[in-house]
């Protein structure tokens, strides 16, 4: 009877924290990123070679920082996309759940990306000055190109949002909240105007806590 009852428990305590970490990957990434914009590290890079440099040597540890979240971020996105699937089980059509999938994985990855393009070249500045500047010409480019992969992480976004959200509402989700998450998944697409990507950090915050809630029998 005892041997069967720390079983019972043990499995119990197992089931419990993995269906913890979908939620808390979800909510450590949005903690991380409103992190990110209230920090100096939220300060603009600047749009010529001598302010990218004066950024750069004034926030050398912060870059660094911002780098190790976004690789952490490719762990948490996963984590949140993962439980987001698994919960949507049996809900799901096939063809939401492949959404689901794919938009999350999008996402998660060009999300670490953009922050990775943004952040790397900046935590190895040269002391030469002259090359310094030259390498904050090359950087410029890629800053550029940073926010294109931000937008495709918009599209993510907004696919696994809107497939999400509408399969959720089978579930017993309340239909005036899942479509907010509809519009939400749809607002994600303005993420290459930058106001995109409000609403998907709304919506991962609410999903997220969300699937704190024990899924009803």
């Amino acid at each position: 009877m005892t041997t069967t009852t720390l079983d019972t428990g043990l499995v119990r305590s197992r089931i419990n924290w993995a269906r913890l970490l979908a939620p808390l990957g979800g909510l450590g990434l949005v903690a991380g990123l409103i992190g990110i914009m209230v920090s100096p590290a939220g300060d603009d890079t600047g749009e010529t070679p001598a302010e990218v440099v004066a950024y750069a040597q004034a926030h050398e540890a912060w870059t660094v920082a911002i780098a190790f979240f976004a690789l952490a971020s490719i762990a948490l996105g996963g984590l949140f996309v993962a439980g987001l699937y698994g919960r949507l089980q049996g809900i799901a059509t096939a063809t939401e759940s492949a959404l689901v999938l794919i938009g999350g994985t999008l996402f998660t990855l060009c999300f670490a990306l953009c922050w990775l393009m943004w952040t790397a070249p900046l935590t190895d500045t040269s002391k030469d000055r002259a090359v310094a500047l030259a390498e904050a010409q090359a950087y410029l480019a890629v800053d550029d190109v940073g926010w294109f992969v931000l937008a495709a992480a918009g599209v993510g976004a907004a696919v696994l949002a809107v497939a999400a959200s509408v399969a959720a509402m089978r579930g017993g989700l309340p239909a005036w909240l899942g479509w907010l998450g509809v519009l939400a998944g749809i607002a994600s697409l303005a993420t290459v105007a930058f106001l995109g990507m409000f609403a998907w950090l709304a919506w991962i915050a609410v999903a997220s806590i969300v699937m704190l809630v024990p899924r009803s029998s």
